[in-house]
């Protein structure tokens, strides 16, 4: 249980390292979109207003919850570090397995996200692991989420 590709050793668990997704370029689109608005238009308060809202929904949404798998302990603690900071503890006794779930508009993939499944905890509470563009890096965490717990189980 040494090297991990997306698992960085973190006291007695480790944490998953997190990855760029739609909010992410949703937030940087409407940081451009001031910007150009302020440079190239006679809309300047418009745009400094755009600019100031964008920004903090950019620095909202590059703030991901912090995930730590720790085995030992048989524990998986979410830590929010946003405007809502709370820790939400959840036992792996009650762990099901992993979902991976691509959305999709016709062909082309939106994003994709690793969930974990508890027994009880309903489909809208359970805690997102990671997100990406990529299934396969994704599907790595997961590959490597599993080495470390044992359980091998994917939807």
């Amino acid at each position: 249980m040494g090297d991990f590709k997306h698992l960085k050793k973190e006291g007695p668990g480790y944490q998953v390292k997190q990855y760029m997704a739609l909010q992410h370029i949703i937030g940087i689109a409407w940081v451009c979109i001031a910007i150009l608005l302020i440079t190239n238009t006679s809309y300047l308060k418009t745009g400094i207003i755009l600019l100031i809202f964008s920004l903090l929904l950019s620095i909202v949404s590059f703030i991901p919850p912090k995930i730590n798998f720790d085995p030992e302990n048989q524990l998986l603690i979410v830590t929010n570090r946003g405007l809502n900071r709370k820790e939400i503890i959840y036992r792996l006794e009650d762990f099901e397995g992993f979902e991976l779930q691509t959305f999709r508009l016709a062909f082309i993939p939106l994003g994709c996200y690793l969930y974990a499944d508890f027994k009880n905890i309903s489909r809208f509470k359970r805690p997102v692991i990671s997100q990406s563009f990529s299934k396969r890096i994704l599907q790595e965490i997961t590959n490597e989420l599993e080495d470390i717990s044992g359980h091998s189980t994917i939807q």
